[in-house]
């Protein structure tokens, strides 16, 4: 005659031991690894100055006058505007100055343009004034003259200036000359006796 075998409770508590333990060890590491997501630092995003600063104009210097043009938009703007130490404003000085020709780094010591520059920036801080923004005539309408110093680019652009509500353009045009090497620098640049159209569709 056949007997029952009653089930140990044992191996019914031992595996319901393990499970729990397999649950709460899951729980911590799903627990631990939101708080790590959580808590994980966002980089700081890069200011202007700091991108400015820190490009390297040996390996890409701009290749077409408007694009030298523009980089020496954006640094001049980031210098008028922008809080900055007196470090980084030396050092984009010393950027802007790679896109000077020989001659024109010869006519402006280093020292004098910083501290001109520093002496706009203060007017314009008690002015409350910015460079808003900037507009580069287009690569069509660049004229290119053969000088005796060299193949010369002329283009036409303005800074539109902001004081409070009111905003003014400054028209002005640069000279560049393109080296033996086939950078293009800036030699000369003046402010423009007339407003001109801006064409900036490329």
């Amino acid at each position: 005659m056949a007997t029952n075998k009653k089930k140990s409770p044992l191996g019914t508590i031992v595996f319901m031991v393990l499970f729990a333990a397999v649950v709460i060890g899951i729980y911590f590491a799903i627990t631990r690894n939101k708080d790590n997501s959580s808590t994980k630092e966002i980089p700081a995003e890069t200011s202007e100055a700091d991108t400015l600063i820190k490009k390297d104009l040996d390996w890409e210097y701009p290749a077409t006058p408007r694009e030298v043009l523009k980089l020496y938009c954006r640094i001049t703007k980031c210098l008028y505007n922008d809080d900055l130490t007196d470090e980084q404003i030396k050092k984009l000085v010393s950027q802007v100055r790679n896109l000077y020709s020989f001659e024109l780094l010869e006519n402006n010591a280093e020292d004098e343009q910083i501290a001109f520059i520093k002496g706009d920036r203060a007017e314009y801080k008690k002015d409350k004034k910015t460079i808003f923004s900037f507009a580069i005539d287009s690569a069509s309408n660049i004229e290119y003259i053969d000088t005796k110093a060299g193949k010369t680019a002329v283009i036409k652009m303005y800074f539109t200036l902001k004081a409070g509500a009111q905003m003014d353009r400054s028209f002005e045009e640069f000279s560049l000359i393109q080296q033996d090497d086939g950078k293009w620098k800036i030699a000369a640049w003046r402010l423009s006796e007339n407003e001109v159209a801006i064409d900036e569709t490329d």
